[in-house]
């Protein structure tokens, strides 16, 4: 240990007492000789957050960890806050960046924050994001949503054009990608292309879009891949490497896609910028990218060459990720010429590799292949436990999909809840000023009739608070008629949720897969619907459709369900409420067909249209009414269902009186020795 780092070690705990003099005395051999030239604390601070910022943003770290815990000490012996946040925050990032401990990182930016509570200072929301980060890094998806839950609310009070949130939005993409969100992760990525492109930012837009492009590359959508990062690349013209490797990357997607004369125009590219600054390590991946374009093309001589010079500069280093991508690039290309054992010994030190340094697509494609090579060359046994190794992994990596897949579903669900919430705030706040505006309106022009003409001026003042009336009335109407559906799509989603997590308990993976695939449609439908105030009958009715099917998946196809819609109604342009007959539709599967044992149960939903009205006819052959009731008195005494009554709501509100019939009726149904048979329930809208 040098005589600077057993300085710093002491003084940071209070150990080295006296003035800056000692200390400059003792790690001179350390510290710049301008700093020696300084005189007092304040002077050696700045000096100090100065030299640090300079070394993080050169990516020189060597002092980094000791020239903050020196800062810090006097910080702390002249009591000056802001100073020690700053020196904290310093040490969080060596701890980061320089030694990748993580833990001890976290700790540091945990003690940053109380020094900056004004939450937009610099200092704390960098703390935010790192924190953040860090806990991504450590897989811990709990913690890191906890602090981005805080970045969130940050990002929220920020204009859309302020640089701090495009750069968070970013940073809060990247951690849903580590833990494949996908769907999360673009729709942040775009609010950072959206910022920067409005900001004329293009360097940041680059970046962004390039981020971008490889989020939808491990999407699988290689396509879309290309036209984003084609469109980064012209914005990246001035930054050496992130133009290089966007270059390399759209190669790579062509090569995806099999088009090897493109993938070589834009390697071409990449590579005119990796000679002009000599970068080896990138010259190395480029040769593995361009031995994959032979393979591709069958020149194996020349693959094979390029193979063996990147293979032997990449063992000097560490760059494991390009490594793995050699190695399986050598493996294809000795499986084509046949030669298997130096394909499986490849393989296996690709698959060594990856799992020590958790790569766990490079794991999978290894196994696969090694799976295949055994068996081509006849053992069989090898194969076969390649293939279950290859299996358990792909079905871990399933399991975590569909667990993201879920996630993304309940963020998508918070979201539009908070839209909802903001658009009816708007709506309360426009009926508030529009009250407030006529009341003004009202008082002149009453003040004018009764200067004017007393008769003329209450005729205006009748007149006035008439309309003012109607248009309160229409828009408290519309609030309590969308407040209506966001009760009513919680209900919903919860019932759908519960049959879904059944089968994830009962580890039935491959009805777990089917209901989740339904659900996700399902779900997309819902919250495109829950948008707008009407949606067609038609694309209503598909809806229902895709619930029911979950449903008889839930209950093992247990009933049968027929949907019949007049032709009348199909060509028309009708408009309903959505998921208006839902509700029903449920009562009829869980209260009437889930507690028959009968064997050819059905259930039976029509679309009619009679005169002016919508007339809907859902009918099931289940227990009926009376002995759902004691079933339920037994087995669920407490439950009270909200949904029937908020549909109810909902269609009084609808129909506005304007239908003349009863709205909803119910009849039970009986066969010829009086013995329950079912239930019909007769739904009357008005037609739009």
């Amino acid at each position: 240990m040098t005589n600077f780092f057993r300085c710093a070690f002491l003084f940071s705990f209070g150990l080295l007492a006296g003035s800056g003099s000692r200390l400059n005395a003792q790690t001179g051999q350390a510290l710049p000789p301008a700093y020696q030239q300084l005189r007092s604390d304040t002077a050696r601070m700045r000096f100090l957050e100065r030299a640090i910022a300079d070394s993080l943003d050169e990516g020189q770290l060597t002092h980094v960890l000791d020239w903050a815990r020196i800062g810090l000490s006097m910080a702390e012996a002249h009591k000056v806050d802001t100073m020690k946040g700053i020196f904290l925050f310093d040490i969080g990032k060596a701890f980061t960046y320089q030694y990748n401990q993580y833990d001890s990182a976290i700790r540091y930016y945990k003690q940053v924050l109380p020094y900056f509570p004004d939450k937009l200072r610099k200092y704390h929301v960098f703390s935010l994001r790192e924190i953040m980060d860090r806990y991504a890094d450590l897989g811990n998806k709990d913690s890191s949503f906890a602090y981005m839950d805080k970045l969130n609310a940050l990002i929220d009070t920020m204009a859309e054009s302020n640089p701090k949130r495009i750069a968070l939005a970013q940073n809060i993409a990247v951690v849903y990608q580590s833990f494949g969100m996908y769907r999360s992760a673009v729709r942040y990525f775009e609010i950072a292309v959206k910022g920067n492109r409005a900001n004329k930012n293009y360097r940041g837009l680059g970046l962004a879009l390039a981020n971008l492009a490889e989020l939808y590359s491990q999407m699988e959508d290689h396509n879309k891949a290309i036209i984003t990062a084609k469109e980064a690349l012209p914005n990246l013209a001035d930054v050496n490497r992130p133009f290089m490797q966007t270059a390399s990357n759209i190669a790579d997607y062509y090569i995806t896609l099999g088009n090897y004369d493109s993938a070589m125009h834009y390697l071409g590219i990449s590579n005119d910028v990796v000679e002009r600054i000599n970068d080896q390590e990138s010259r190395l991946a480029n040769k593995t990218v361009l031995a994959r374009i032979h393979i591709g093309r069958r020149q194996f001589s020349e693959a094979r060459k390029l193979l063996d010079e990147a293979i032997n500069g990449l063992s000097a280093g560490n760059d494991n990720w390009t490594t793995c991508r050699a190695l399986l690039a050598y493996a294809d290309l000795d499986t084509s010429l046949g030669n298997y054992a130096d394909a499986k010994a490849r393989l296996q030190k690709t698959v060594a590799l990856s799992q020590n340094n958790n790569f766990v697509p490079f794991t999978i494609l290894a196994l696969q292949k090694l799976a295949l090579v055994c068996a081509r060359t006849g053992d069989y046994k090898a194969a076969w436990q390649y293939q279950l190794d290859y299996t358990r992994y792909k079905d871990s990596s399933a399991n975590a999909r569909a667990k993201a897949d879920l996630n993304e579903l309940e963020i998508s669900y918070k979201t539009l809840q908070k839209e909802q919430e903001i658009a009816l705030l708007k709506k309360d706040n426009d009926v508030k000023s529009l009250q407030l505006k006529n009341s003004r309106q009202l008082l002149v022009l009453y003040l004018a009739g009764f200067v004017m003409l007393l008769s003329i001026g209450g005729l205006i003042f009748y007149q006035r608070q008439r309309r003012h009336k109607i248009e309160t009335e229409k828009i408290k109407a519309e609030l309590q008629t969308q407040i209506l559906r966001s009760q009513m799509n919680p209900h919903f989603i919860f019932n759908c949720l519960n049959s879904i997590e059944n089968f994830i308990m009962q580890n039935n993976k491959r009805q777990a897969s089917d209901y989740l695939n339904k659900f996700s449609q399902l779900i997309r439908s819902i919250l495109d619907s829950s948008r707008n105030e009407m949606v067609p009958l038609v694309k209503d009715m598909e809806t229902l459709q895709l619930y029911v099917e979950l449903e008889q998946l839930r209950f093992n196809n247990k009933f049968r369900f027929s949907v019949y819609i007049d032709p009348a109604l199909a060509g028309g342009d009708y408009q309903v409420p959505s998921l208006l007959v839902q509700p029903f539709v449920e009562n009829a599967i869980v209260h009437g067909m889930a507690h028959s044992e009968e064997k050819d149960l059905s259930l039976s939903v029509k679309a009619l249209l009679e005169g002016g009205n919508i007339r809907y006819l859902i009918q099931d052959n289940g227990v009926g009414r009376e002995k759902a009731k004691v079933y339920n008195m037994h087995n669920k005494p407490h439950h009270k269902s909200v949904g029937l009554k908020i549909t109810e709501e909902r269609i009084s509100i609808f129909n506005d009186s304007r239908v003349e019939k009863e709205p909803i009726r119910i009849v039970d149904l009986y066969d010829e020795q009086h013995r329950p048979e079912g239930t019909l329930v007769e739904i009357v809208l008005k037609a739009i």
